[in-house]
């Protein structure tokens, strides 16, 4: 009897090609969110995607035909065995069992929160996606503490039950959305991710270049290199999450939770970078970055001139790189009512630029008047890890809600100091 050409067999090629899509559009969006272009890999990578999508294209169409060729030869072959009604459920069975090999699952937070918060097992999805940040955190010497590790960066986690591949493309994903809600990262600070140990940046300093008489010896012009050391630092935040709201399955209230996540270490890591913190957190030991204004004495604004006094400070530095604002809403308001010059009739903070330079306001600069004005390329950032959750079901317990302790590990260094300059508001008016 002539075998038939199993459903499954154009199921798979396209479940294959949707899953190549999905990799060039993650490709595209990364660099649509770190406001870049395509580097000479990830082009590659395109085009390499384009290609295999071309053949399953092409298996598809191949795959068609015969089916079609198929179908003509069987209504002319009278004697062609039919298979029994018994036979034919087998090979449905079989044609589902082989789809679902192929099946896509969302990771849920939310389910892996709630089963320990109410003491139950993990299903195999979920603890293989744990395993997984457990990896990534013992790669980059991180200990954890959290019965919960997400892998820092979007991955594919591979799980067998009852025989059966599930493959799971959507996972938590922290560094994305946290670089596109960053204030720092948007001004042009330098994020590294999937870090391992202490790292060192290396910083070039300015070439020796000299005059010469016409056959004297030259003198050496290469430059000195330096370096700055990115080590990690714990930071610790935490939301607390109703039980009724843990008990959804909407994927609103995943998204929910998630992004409570992301504000949380985004708001502690800006608040930290952008402060004066001596990196002790009240006690003796350096457990944080140190705050970039730390040790800096702010300069006085009083007026246009003197803005224009502090942008020429890092100007004279001989800072190439493209500069910008980075200032507190206290700031931003009282620059909104800063005339520029004493015939200007213009305001100094307009359509979200300051004299035509771009500035991003936040509270996590402060509540007082400041403003950092540089170039923030000389900012570097560092991730290491996973993230670490820990669900505690006890502290909050009588107001009906389960605390979320979230831990990373995080640093921040300035390349060059002299690259940016700290400037306090202080006019008559304000």
């Amino acid at each position: 009897m002539r075998q038939p050409i199993k459903k499954v067999n154009s199921l798979q090629i396209k479940d294959k090609r949707a899953q190549l899509k999905a990799q060039g559009e993650e490709i595209v969006n990364r660099a649509k969110t770190e406001v870049r272009d395509l580097t000479d890999e990830e082009t590659q990578a395109i085009n390499d995607i384009k290609e295999q999508i071309k053949g399953l294209d092409e298996e598809l169409k191949a795959l068609d035909e015969r089916l079609a060729n198929l179908k003509f030869e069987d209504e002319e072959d009278k004697e062609t065995e039919i298979p029994s009604d018994d036979e034919e459920k087998n090979n449905e069975d079989k044609e589902e069992k082989n789809h679902r090999t192929m099946k896509k699952e969302r990771f849920s937070l939310v389910k892996a929160i709630r089963n320990i918060a109410n003491n139950k097992p993990m299903d195999e999805l979920t603890a293989a996606v744990i395993a997984k940040g457990s990896e990534e955190a013992r790669k980059a010497g991180i200990s954890t503490q959290g019965q919960i590790q997400l892998p820092e960066s979007r991955a594919t986690v591979t799980v067998t039950a009852e025989g059966e591949d599930v493959v799971a493309t959507d996972l938590f994903d922290i560094l994305m959305p946290l670089r596109a809600k960053n204030v720092l990262v948007e001004a042009g600070a330098k994020f590294y991710g999937n870090l391992v140990g202490d790292v060192q940046v290396p910083v070039m300093s300015a070439s020796n270049v000299t005059w010469k008489g016409e056959i004297a010896e030259a003198a050496d012009g290469a430059g000195t290199f330096s370096h700055v050391t990115l080590s990690p630092h714990r930071l610790t935040a935490y939301v607390d999450i109703s039980k009724q709201m843990l008990a959804q399955d909407s994927v609103d209230v995943e998204n929910a939770i998630r992004t409570d996540l992301i504000n949380a270490i985004n708001t502690k890591l800006e608040q930290t970078i952008l402060g004066n913190g001596d990196g002790k957190e009240g006690g003796t030991t350096v457990v944080a970055p140190l705050g970039m204004r730390n040790g800096v004495t702010a300069t006085t604004v009083a007026d246009f001139e003197d803005l224009c006094e502090l942008e020429s400070n890092v100007e004279d530095a001989n800072v190439i790189g493209e500069c910008s604002y980075v200032i507190s809403n206290k700031a931003k308001a009282a620059l909104r009512s800063m005339i520029k010059g004493t015939n200007g009739t213009g305001m100094v903070f307009e359509n979200g630029t300051v004299d035509g330079t771009k500035a991003l306001n936040t509270s996590n600069v402060g509540t007082t008047k400041t403003i950092i004005y540089g170039d923030w390329s000389n900012l570097a950032i560092g991730s290491w890890g996973n993230i670490d959750i820990t669900v505690d079901p006890y502290t909050k317990a009588a107001a009906g809600q389960v605390r979320i302790v979230v831990n990373a590990f995080f640093d921040a260094q300035k390349l060059r100091s002299n690259a940016f300059a700290v400037g306090t508001i202080n006019t008559a008016s304000n």
